[in-house]
């Protein structure tokens, strides 16, 4: 009898299991009308059916501040993102050189300090580059906020330049454009002036390879960033642009819909739709809420680094399939 007896009792536990199984799968992958707290969406006047399903993932981020490295960083208080998969449909989140973020409105503020690193280390340390050790600072001047600009080109020798100049952007093609009021090098003052006296502009001395995110025609200059981002590989069609003395401000256009989770979270990144390799698990059309364990600052946030804050985090899956993550920051280490 106690083979009999033990056989039944796995054929009842395999059923628990299977029965847990299918229950979990239904609830993740169903494109019917699902009653969530987390999110309540609309795409234009028209009702979908399943307010989660998205082609490809989509991201908001609240409150984060989202790195490439290290020194390398944007901070939004509000930002859309579409994850496009280089190869497949499958996006792998911890390998971003695979994958493309598109984005789909909200706003990002840049550092100075970050934004110098960026070009240093990305855009001018190419070796036909003519400027290195560019330093960028705020400065208040006729009325509004400016970039002082300083540090190398190379004529013959590398010779010192300071420069005050005015961004904003440029409304045939979209690009951030750099102009100079003033340039000074050598601690000549008069710098631009003898330029103009001899028909030169900046295009004639400072030599930059096409296609490296930064363009020179004449005396303007347009600066491409997202051209020059290590990965994961940025697009997006910039509205608007500020400085003030913290920080370059960008806004963008609204491209697309966006999730918001129904959260009293303040700081967090939301994923739904499409196919993700979250953590070693596949996710197809799932809902996932990284809630910042620590709100007292930005939620600090990495892909390449995530893994090891997800270890140290609480997970909790709900019935209806939704993963809710309480993680501690997760900045690059180097």
């Amino acid at each position: 009898m106690r083979p009999i007896q033990n056989f039944r009792a796995w054929l009842y536990t395999g059923s628990l299991i299977l029965t847990a199984l299918v229950s979990f799968l239904v609830g993740t992958i169903s494109k019917e009308n699902v009653n969530s707290p987390f999110i309540e969406t609309e795409l234009g006047t028209e009702k979908i059916s399943n307010p989660f399903f998205y082609p490809r993932p989509r991201l908001f981020l609240k409150n984060v501040r989202f790195y490439w490295q290290k020194e390398v960083f944007v901070e939004t208080e509000g930002l859309g993102l579409e994850a496009i998969p280089k190869n497949g449909e499958v996006l792998p989140f911890d390998q971003p050189n695979r994958f493309t973020l598109k984005i789909q409105g909200g706003n990002i503020r840049i550092s100075f300090e970050s934004l110098e690193k960026l070009m240093n280390s990305r855009l001018f340390s190419i070796p036909e580059s003519t400027l290195r050790k560019i330093k960028l600072r705020p400065i208040f001047h006729n009325g509004a906020w400016k970039l002082k600009v300083s540090g190398e080109v190379k004529f013959v020798v590398w010779v010192s330049f300071e420069g005050i100049a005015t961004v904003k952007i440029d409304p045939d093609s979209g690009r951030i454009l750099v102009e100079n009021e003033s340039v000074q090098a050598l601690l000549n003052p008069y710098t631009k002036e003898l330029l103009n006296t001899v028909g030169l502009s900046i295009e004639d001395l400072v030599r930059f390879p096409k296609g490296k995110g930064l363009n020179i025609f004449g005396n303007r200059i347009f600066f491409e960033p997202f051209s020059v981002f290590p990965d994961p590989e940025v697009e997006g069609r910039i509205q608007n642009i500020r400085l003030d003395e913290d920080a370059l401000h960008i806004d963008f256009f609204s491209e697309g819909d966006v999730p918001l989770p129904k959260t009293n979270s303040k700081n967090f990144i939301f994923v739904a739709g499409g196919k993700l390799l979250f953590g070693g698990i596949q996710v197809h059309q799932g809902r996932v809420l990284l809630q910042d364990k620590d709100e007292s600052s930005l939620f600090e946030f990495c892909f390449s680094e995530y893994k090891k804050a997800l270890s140290l985090s609480n997970v909790k899956m709900e019935e209806d399939g939704r993963i809710l993550i309480f993680m501690p920051d997760s900045p690059p280490l180097n």
